[in-house]
């Protein structure tokens, strides 16, 4: 067991506690309990943005995916970072001025529709189990990874699942919005710091950024990779096997203790080194260059993911809700698109360090239960604790432990607080007891928080045994950008539409999320078929897409909303001018016509 990784994450999670135990007063009303009163500063609030964004996708994922692929992982720090300026630019401050609780509030007074409502509401719940499902094998994995025991009878990665879960379910219920800022906020300057540190040892170590990356860009990008031997015996169309290639870069001492002797059973399975191709020009891909990952197509699709998908992030958009006006929203985003900035630049000199020291360590001098292939991880996500381990001890362990769990509390938290206000303020507050008492809102908010950290617990649990997903945590970035896939094509072209053009209409709007959100998802199972070979037949024909949807449905999307609504251009709602000013209009303008509703009634009355 690694002790200072224990301890700090107990730490996190007393601190947590403490945090929610002293706000838990300020939670008897929902505005309280879902928006923390409308009274969180910029900065606090941009903090806590921030902690509630950076998930083990950003906090693990990234420095990993630097630390396999080069130039192809900064992409996804640099997707992270640039989703907020769409947020900056077209979102924060209207919808923060319009004045409601939750995207699918926003929905249906736009369009005075309680269909649309539920519909949003299945997008929301759709993105966040699609974002859920990593932080809870995250938590699960980091717990065994970093601590290596259960607690109460329990494996370790089932003690990280069940014990994250239900932290999670007692600080959201206990201290709502209010307690659950406080403790993003803090829980997001642990993880900076923490990812710092490791950077920081890694210059007092000689690291060089601009060395490290000359000398990697040398050769062929080659990573360690797990074969069947069959498969590494078979040779391609030109007559030659991978075990060739495998063998050209793998040293002698390795080869002949790890490899020879498995190779007269076809079922066994080896862990090799293997040169990567580019997907962008013939050859092997290099390291400072773009190709390793990505086609010309995978590369727009995984941005326009990222930068579209933010903005309709259901976590995210509720926390610019809590601001007290729309100045201070956006006031907000440009605190966050500054502190973004700052944390991927560190996350990408992690997974560049990690590259270039971790062929220094010896293997006995690894104590973490990571394995390392001729000086590189097979799992590239333990990057951030294996150099804080070999760099700065089991303090610095410690350290990254309670940054890597604050990474998945913070997000976890603001996923359930944003579920729970989807089905309570959506669902049961406007459909089932309209005329509830405060009170009981409450308690049904507090409610939901618990059976979807219920559900949570279950996803996380189940997860492993999915035998695709069994590879995690190398693909922990790639299943969050699923759900910003979703965000990106179900929820935020009609947003965007709706937010800036009068002339769309419930029809287009509807639409629009079914059109981009079900395609979405029909793409996202045609590949996740493809990839486990379990598709039928007739999809071997199908041309293959980019990896990510997003490059089809979101488009798709858009021009749903804008061929649909213009057809239906009859049936613009009514309203739309004080949507509008709600929308648009400076606090004077929407004053003057508070001021002319009054005296309108007034009169009539008279």
């Amino acid at each position: 067991m690694q002790a200072a990784a224990l301890a700090t994450t107990l730490f996190v999670l007393v601190a947590a506690l403490v945090v929610s135990w002293l706000v838990r007063r300020q939670t008897r009303t929902t505005v309280e309990f879902y928006l923390a009163g409308r009274t969180v500063s910029a900065f606090l609030n941009a903090s806590a943005v921030c902690g509630d964004y950076f998930s083990a996708a950003s906090f693990l994922g990234v420095a990993g995916a630097v630390y396999a692929s080069g130039l192809d992982g900064v992409w996804f720090g640099v997707g992270f970072a640039g989703g907020f300026v769409p947020l900056l630019l077209f979102t924060a401050s209207p919808l923060r001025r319009f004045g409601e609780y939750t995207l699918p509030d926003y929905f249906a007074a736009r369009f005075e529709s309680g269909g649309i409502r539920l519909v949003a509401v299945a997008m929301v719940q759709l993105i966040v189990l699609f974002y859920l499902a990593p932080q809870m094998v995250g938590a699960g994995t980091v717990w065994e990874l970093l601590v290596g025991e259960g607690l109460l009878g329990l494996g370790p990665y089932a003690t990280g699942v069940v014990l994250t879960a239900a932290a999670m379910a007692v600080f959201s219920t206990l201290g709502g919005m209010r307690g659950m800022t406080w403790n993003q906020a803090v829980q997001f300057w642990m993880m900076t710091s923490a990812i710092a540190l490791v950077v920081a040892f890694a210059f007092a170590a000689g690291f060089s950024y601009t060395r490290a990356l000359r000398d990697l860009s040398q050769g062929p990008l080659v990573n360690p990779e797990r074969w069947r031997v069959a498969d590494l015996l078979r040779p391609d169309p030109t007559g030659r096997r991978p075990a060739d290639l495998a063998r050209a870069v793998t040293s002698d001492a390795y080869w002949q203790q790890h490899v020879e002797p498995r190779l007269q059973d076809p079922q066994a399975e080896v862990v090799v080194l293997m040169p990567q191709r580019s997907k962008l020009r013939p050859g092997p891909a290099v390291y400072n260059q773009p190709g390793h990952l990505y086609s010309p197509w995978d590369h727009a699709s995984l941005l326009l993911t990222l930068v579209l998908g933010t903005a309709g992030l259901p976590h995210v958009v509720m926390r610019f809700y809590t601001n007290p006006t729309g100045a201070l929203a956006r006031r907000s985003t440009v605190y966050v698109v500054l502190l973004t900035s700052v944390f991927y630049w560190l996350a990408t000199a992690a997974g560049v360090a990690g590259r270039a020291l971790t062929p220094q360590v010896g293997e006995e001098a690894v104590a973490l239960p990571v394995q390392v292939v001729e000086g590189l991880l097979t799992h590239p996500d333990q990057v951030l604790p294996f150099l804080a381990q070999t760099l700065g001890g089991d303090l610095l362990l410690g350290y990254v432990a309670a940054g890597a769990f604050a990474a998945m509390f913070s997000t976890i938290g603001g996923l359930l607080l944003a579920s729970a206000a989807s089905w309570g303020h959506d669902v049961f507050e406007q459909f089932l007891r309209p005329e509830a008492p405060e009170r009981l809102r409450v308690l049904v908010a507090k409610l939901a928080v618990v059976l979807m950290a219920v559900v949570a617990m279950a996803i996380g649990l189940a997860f492993p045994r999915v035998a695709f997903l069994r590879a995690f945590p190398a693909v922990i970035a790639l299943m969050v950008s699923w759900a910003f896939a979703i965000s990106a094509s179900g929820l935020v072209p009609v947003l965007l539409l709706s937010l800036w053009w009068k002339g769309v209409t419930l029809r287009g709007a509807v639409a629009g999320m079914l059109a981009g959100g079900g395609s979405c998802l029909a793409l996202l199972a045609v590949n996740f078929l493809r990839v486990v070979e379990a598709y039928p037949a007739w999809l071997g024909g199908l041309p293959v897409g980019p990896a990510l949807p997003t490059l089809v449905s979101a488009p798709l999307a858009f021009g749903t909303v804008l061929l649909v609504s213009w057809l239906d251009r009859r049936n613009i709602p009514p309203h739309v001018d004080e949507v509008w000013l709600r929308l648009h209009g400076t606090a004077r303008e929407r004053q003057e016509r508070l001021l002319e509703r009054v005296v309108s009634r007034a009169r009539l009355g008279s």
